[in-house]
């Protein structure tokens, strides 16, 4: 399962990163308005000249200034708007690819593969979980791997004196203990077949 592509796909996941971005806009569009409200309350009580196409104006500050912002800088607005978007959605990719990588590795392991590690990008969020999975993939391959091993050993162990008590005829009764003794340690090996794991050979 190592993986030789790059993440492009920038939405991930798709419904976490909404929340965020979502809740990003709104943060900022909170932040302006409350700034607004605040420079507006302190501004009360000027007054602001404007020259605007050849005409000199005099109004409150504050309504002359939402209006100017309002009619001249709304594509400021719009594009502040959009920046505010396109950032979250890098910030946020950050952390959901990661997420989404760790999810889809429990995956893998919920169904016996082993034979893999994470590995995520320079910048991206849970390198300390990645690692604590990577640990924890190594400990169980080689933990797995040696009860392979001493499974495999045992049975051919056990099918040696089966054999050996069969051809002196002697001891029925403790042939029929390693035959159980046999199978058990093949039902062992069977569930552990069932493991792909890193580095087996």
């Amino acid at each position: 399962m190592e993986r030789t592509w790059k993440r492009r796909n920038y939405f991930i996941k798709r419904e976490l990163q909404g929340k965020y971005i979502f809740s990003f806009f709104i943060l900022v569009i909170t932040g302006s308005i409350i700034f607004t409200i605040i420079f507006s309350l302190l501004s009360a009580d000027t007054l602001t000249i404007v020259y605007d196409n050849y005409n000199l104006q005099i109004g409150k500050t504050p309504l002359v200034l939402l209006r100017e912002i309002l009619s001249a800088n709304w594509i400021f607005i719009v594009a502040g708007g959009l920046t505010v978007v396109v950032l979250s959605t890098f910030l946020t990719h950050r952390f959901a690819g990661p997420l989404f990588r760790f999810e889809k590795s429990v995956d893998e392991m919920t169904r016996g593969n082993l034979n893999f590690l994470i590995h995520l990008r320079t910048k991206d969020e849970g390198k300390e979980l990645a690692e604590k999975i990577n640990q924890l993939i190594l400990m169980l391959s080689s933990n797995i791997r040696e009860m392979k091993h001493i499974s495999k050993e045992m049975d051919g162990k056990l099918a040696d004196v089966q054999n050996l008590m069969k051809e002196k005829k002697q001891g029925e009764e403790f042939c029929l203990d390693l035959e159980v003794a046999g199978d058990l340690n093949r039902r062992l090996y069977d569930i552990l077949q069932k493991f792909t794991l890193k580095d087996d050979k």
